[in-house]
């Protein structure tokens, strides 16, 4: 049943069906809202604590990370899609929530997470270098080091430059 899962999630994610979002924010001060997908439940925190440091205004945040064993809110799984490769509801309504800016830091993204990035609605992705991620983000950085806080401090600050 999982190959079945994973044989349509596939499809899907080959699919080429531009989605068009509209490039609108102007300055830092128009984002109001950051959504994450993230490597672990651990990595959502640093994120986001890193994120509200370096941000001149108040956000809202929304994200998810992929893993088979954990069971919380924030976590995702092969079982929260149906057969056919289709998102539950409860992931659904994470990917129709407009983000201004969705933050990809995930090296490797498995066809679930990509699925997840390519159809969740944002009108900026950014991320890491990955060879998935010329197609999926408008801003992508390769990592320096293997330390977290240094290298989304750094995709901010890319960020800021070219809003």
């Amino acid at each position: 049943m999982k190959w079945i899962k994973e044989f349509f999630v596939a499809l899907e994610v080959k699919k080429n069906r531009p989605i068009d979002y509209q490039k609108y924010k102007k300055s830092i001060e128009d984002i109001k809202s950051i959504h994450i997908l993230a490597a672990s439940n651990d990595d959502l925190l640093v994120i986001e604590r890193v994120v509200r440091a370096n941000w001149p205004n108040e956000l809202s945040f929304s994200g998810r990370y992929y893993n088979e064993e954990e069971d919380s809110e924030n976590n995702f799984t092969q079982n929260d899609f149906n057969l056919l490769g289709k998102p539950n509801e409860s992931l659904q309504s994470f990917l129709n929530d407009q983000a201004d800016i969705f933050v990809v830091a995930v090296d490797d993204l498995n066809s679930y997470m990509h699925l997840v990035t390519k159809n969740k609605h944002a009108a900026f992705k950014i991320g890491f270098h990955s060879p998935e991620g010329g197609e999926l983000l408008d801003l992508m950085l390769a990592k320096e080091k293997d330390d977290l806080v240094s290298n989304i401090e750094n995709l901010l600050k890319y960020l800021k430059k070219i809003i």
